[in-house]
């Protein structure tokens, strides 16, 4: 506290010590202005005609000059890092200062002052003050530059870097660096841009070397340790992956700056990034402006089922980016949903107090209806699911309980205490199912269906995605412990292809969706072509620096029960149909259950599953799930109920 008071001290003392001489150079400034005038005329002449009776009028033209550099907020600037927009606001400050002063002249005295003193002495004043700060500029720069070499002299190597990207992206990037002490280490070799125009040019003295042909010469003769990524929103992810690629198989370290709109999304200052697998998907991520669609959301108070898993937590950090009046997490786990909260009231501090979290599980049917008669949600995300495919083969009646029985728990609570809207989280194994998992899922969406149409005040939107990346229960943990083992790299068959999203995009097409669904319909996220299982394994192992065969290898262990060879959208009975909104689909196709049906099906599997009667429960999937696999009651001879 001591030393901030201090610093702070020294902060109005030195803006005092600037305005003392702003104010020295403006009154010496009028003086030798009259000396370049007068100057085949006696000093002393000059000064008894023009000073000595328009003192108290010079004193104060010189006192409005202050006051309009104060109004500028010159004494505000950080003179070390101005730029153009600065010097332009110098500019105007001193044109309206000796505009004021022939004002003063003129309501004070008879004649007024020779028109070129008053051109002089606003030029003098101007280079005057821009002189002083130039060299305030200069001097802070210079004492910056000769602390971090210092620093880096005696703590890090220099980090010969390349940065690839449109060079004005990538000059900011360098700005950043040379403003930033932590990062002084680098030396930026050049930059690499595809530009014909570009090419040979410097960009704030760092040279366009040439196209990012180049990166493998550099890459192959060892010239540099690092490259940066300069990105864009029209940067083409595959571009970006097979250069990053390259790097990591010649371990390079590869870094990416993301564009604008992630960085005012996501933290408040710049900073260089390791490369995340979201910016390798094979295809470009989806970009959705969730605030256009955020007011159903604004003002609402906002239920989130499973809040601390994957998908659920990301909900919660989009929502609340929203301004929610409230928002209520739910989650059967005590430590994620901790985790959440904790993170939620660290960044968002003037929503503490609103942010409630409630540990039960959806199967609780008592708890979960005195949780909404409690909270009175307005919008409801039900992310609680169980979703590990093979976890739920051996796990059948927990499956139907939590997925089947908890889902029926909250669409009746939506519907008993009035929500408006509720979004199911689904998935796309729920089309054509041939899992517990996918056909536990399509009784969810048909139970939310159903009761669409009987309760019309409530809209109830599915929404299906395939695998996201980094989620818990994706392959990408696995690979990367598998990888840091030393492998082999497990793959199930080396044609099997997912689907894959981004966590991000994945919810913010979540939102989109809840905002323009049609209650009772389905919709699908456009995830792009299936990617082989066996490809994103390879890529994984040259981003860890490593040859897939040659350094780590390769196993294929089989399809698992459960498992497609690949995952289908829809189902033979539906059609997608593109909607007007980019990266979403609806699933066209009716269900063909009544809510009395659906009321009496969710009741038998209520039944089958607190009886622990997984073979019942094999039985009535098969007869009410379209598609579902024949084959599934021959696993169920390893299953435990």
């Amino acid at each position: 506290m001591i030393r901030r008071s201090l610093s702070k001290a020294e902060s109005v003392g030195w803006r005092v010590a600037l305005a003392f001489a702003d104010e020295f150079i403006v009154f010496v400034s009028f003086l030798v202005a009259l000396w370049m005038r007068f100057d085949d005329k006696p000093l002393l002449q000059t000064w008894n005609h023009y000073v000595g009776p328009r003192f108290p009028g010079i004193l104060l033209s010189v006192a409005f000059y202050f006051l309009v550099l104060v109004a500028s907020k010159m004494y505000l600037q950080a003179w070390r890092f101005a730029g153009f927009e600065t010097i332009f606001s110098l500019i105007r400050a001193s044109i309206i200062a000796v505009a004021g002063m022939v004002l003063i002249q003129y309501c004070l005295y008879a004649d007024m002052m020779p028109r070129s003193v008053l051109f002089l002495y606003w030029l003098l004043s101007l280079l005057g003050i821009g002189t002083l700060r130039l060299g305030i500029r200069m001097l802070g720069r210079r004492f910056l530059s000769s602390v971090c070499n210092e620093k880096k002299d005696n703590t890090t190597a220099t980090v010969r870097t390349i940065i690839v990207g449109p060079a004005e992206q990538a000059l900011a990037i360098v700005k950043a660096i040379a403003h930033t002490s932590s990062m002084r280490y680098y030396s930026i070799i050049g930059f690499l841009d595809d530009s014909d125009e570009k090419q040979g040019l410097f960009f704030g003295g760092v040279k366009v070397l040439g196209t990012t042909d180049l990166l493998t010469k550099y890459l192959e003769n060892r010239e540099i340790d690092e490259v940066i990524f300069a990105q864009t929103d029209d940067s083409d992810p595959d571009d970006i992956r097979d250069l990053v690629l390259e790097c990591r198989k010649r371990k390079v370290l590869a870094k990416v700056i993301p564009n604008l709109e992630d960085q005012l999304l996501r933290p408040r200052y710049l900073r260089i990034e390791d490369i995340q697998m979201e910016d390798l998907l094979r295809r470009p991520m989806r970009s959705v402006d969730v605030k256009s669609y955020a007011g159903y959301l604004t003002g609402k108070r906002v239920l989130i089922t499973g809040a601390g898993g994957s998908i659920g937590s990301e909900i919660c950090r989009q929502v609340m980016r929203l301004d929610p009046a409230e928002v209520i997490l739910l989650g059967h786990g005590e430590n994620s949903i901790f985790r959440i909260a904790q993170e939620l009231r660290r960044d968002y501090p003037e929503m503490s107090s609103n942010i409630f979290t409630i540990i039960s599980s959806i199967t609780n049917q008592k708890r979960i209806s005195r949780v909404f008669k409690r909270f009175r949600p307005q919008v409801v995300f039900h992310a609680a699911a169980h979703k590990h495919l093979p976890l739920m083969e051996e796990n059948i009646c927990e499956a139907v309980h939590n997925n089947v029985i908890g889902t029926h728990n909250v669409v009746n609570a939506c519907v008993e205490y009035g929500v408006e809207k509720m979004v199911q989280i689904s998935t796309d194994k729920a089309a054509e199912p041939s899992s517990i998992m996918g056909a536990t899922k399509w009784i969810c969406e048909m139970v939310a269906r159903t009761a669409a149409k009987q309760y019309p005040d409530t809209a109830f939107v599915c929404v299906r995605f395939g695998n996201v990346l980094g989620s818990r229960g994706s392959v990408i943990p696995v690979f990367q412990e598998q990888i840091r083992t030393g492998g082999p790299v497990t793959v199930t068959h080396p044609e099997m292809t997912r689907f894959f999203m981004a966590i991000p995009e994945a919810v913010r097409l979540v939102i989109q969706a809840g905002a323009v669904g049609n209650s009772g319909a389905i919709y699908v996220l456009d995830m792009g072509k299936p990617v082989r299982i066996l490809d994103l394994a390879e890529d994984m192992i040259r981003l860890n620096g490593y040859e897939p065969e040659t350094d780590i290898q390769i196993a294929f262990t089989g399809i698992r029960p459960g498992e497609k060879m690949h995952e289908t959208l829809a189902s033979n009975q539906e059609q997608l149909e593109r909607t007007q909104y980019d990266g979403l689909n609806k699933v066209q196709g009716e269900v063909a259950l009544t809510y009395t049906e659906a009321e009496d099906i969710v009741e038998r599997f209520r039944h089958l599953a607190l009886s622990l009667d997984g073979e019942g429960v094999l039985e009535m999937l098969q007869e009410v799930v379209p598609g579902y696999a024949k084959s599934a009651r021959a696993m169920y001879s390893r299953q435990v109920s």
